[in-house]
């Protein structure tokens, strides 16, 4: 079984203005560096073309007067640039379009698309999406915080309702609290949304207290921690919350929100990992969910800010993705935290709230794969074939 990198050129037509932290240079930067590194020549690593999502697939979560409203943005931006002005213009909240903007956000929001596709019909173990404009800001009626269309809620909503999964899990590590994923989902036990994330910060949103409502009450996890948080605490977070939770819920698919902007070398965030720390983080997940879930895990990019630390950090997710245990680095440690959490407090109440107490992880033997072919309602590879 192979690893799925899923990209386009298009990707680095989205323009946004000089010194913008969200610029083509990000995706430019990482695939020079995998080129480098001769990862397309290899056999377990396929590159997909992703396709662009339709609007009734960005309806499922998006209001049609607001996908309308970046299409035309999108037009007019191209006219200005026509005329001989700006090549990038403002849309909403710290969020620019210029005149390739909807086709890459079309092809950003089909990525995983293109990845679940593949994957459900066994084509490939799981994938990476190194895509841009990024997505878990964005929200039903609006863009935000250099999202467009919500790339991870799209591909969420997708895979429940093409493919029939029952179940859908979303981990974001993003430095940031992805709002506009919690939204969207706020009141669907269908979808886990677990988020780690610097607090108080932009949006102001991943209180702990945040728990889903109605059906969906219990399926949203935050965990908001103050600036310079170390690896240490992010790691008994996920062991002790995240993969009990992850283990209750059964999930048949993992979507992670990849954003690198935790990584101390970012000049967004504050925080204090390094992409040593990504790795054991990424072990984690992979670990738990080949376990849970046959290891169907898609990746799809969000932040990461620092050009150095998000090149590091995707080739060593790739990486990992196809088997490999060494963290690409060069970088090195973060620094140490300046002062202390009580990580046994803070993983007690956690625990508390989402209902975790007393709670171990079953020592599960490797997931029944039959079962799992069977509670995905649409069409098999064979019945496809015939």
């Amino acid at each position: 079984m192979t690893t799925a990198f899923i990209y386009d050129p298009i990707f680095l037509e989205h323009i946004t203005p000089e010194q913008h932290p969200e610029r083509p240079q990000r995706l430019d930067e990482s695939m020079q560096l995998l080129q480098a590194l001769k990862w397309f020549e290899r056999d377990d690593l396929v590159q997909l073309q992703p396709r662009a999502a339709t609007v009734d697939e960005l309806a499922a979560v998006h209001e049609r007067e607001y996908i309308q409203e970046v299409e035309v943005a999108s037009k007019k931006a191209a006219e200005i640039e026509a005329s001989g002005g700006r090549n990038t213009q403002f849309f909403a909240t710290d969020t620019y379009v210029s005149a390739k903007t909807y086709e890459a956000a079309l092809k950003a929001a089909g990525a995983p698309l293109t990845a679940i596709d593949a994957l459900l019909k066994g084509e490939i173990k799981n994938a990476y999406c190194l895509v841009r404009p990024p997505g878990h800001h964005a929200v039903a009626e609006s863009a935000m915080g250099f999202c467009i269309f919500n790339n991870v809620a799209v591909a969420a909503r997708y895979a429940l309702e093409k493919h029939g999964l029952e179940r859908v899990m979303i981990i974001d590590y993003d430095v940031h609290h992805g709002n506009g994923t919690q939204e969207m989902f706020y009141n669907d036990p269908r979808v886990l949304y677990f988020s780690v994330h610097q607090a108080p910060f932009y949006p102001g949103t991943g209180a702990s207290t945040e728990l889903g409502e109605g059906e969906g009450l219990g399926t949203t996890i935050n965990v908001p921690l103050p600036a310079r948080t170390g690896f240490h605490v992010y790691d008994s977070i996920f062991r002790q919350v995240m993969v009990p939770a992850m283990d209750r819920f059964d999930p048949q698919l993992i979507l992670v929100s990849a954003g690198f902007d935790a990584h101390w070398d970012d000049p967004i965030g504050d925080m204090y990992l390094s992409t040593a720390a990504f790795y054991q983080l990424n072990r984690v997940i992979l670990e738990y969910a080949e376990r849970i879930c046959d290891g169907r895990v898609i990746m799809v990019q969000e932040g990461g800010y620092s050009i150095s630390a998000l090149e590091n950090c995707v080739t060593t997710s790739i990486n990992q993705l196809m088997g490999g245990e060494a963290a690409i680095d060069d970088l090195g440690p973060a620094p140490d935290m300046t002062y202390q959490i009580n990580i046994d407090v803070l993983i007690s109440e956690l625990r508390r709230i989402h209902n975790l107490t007393g709670y171990r992880v079953r020592r599960k033997p490797k997931p029944d794969i039959e079962r799992l072919r069977r509670e995905v309602k649409g069409p098999s590879a064979d019945e496809e074939k015939a």
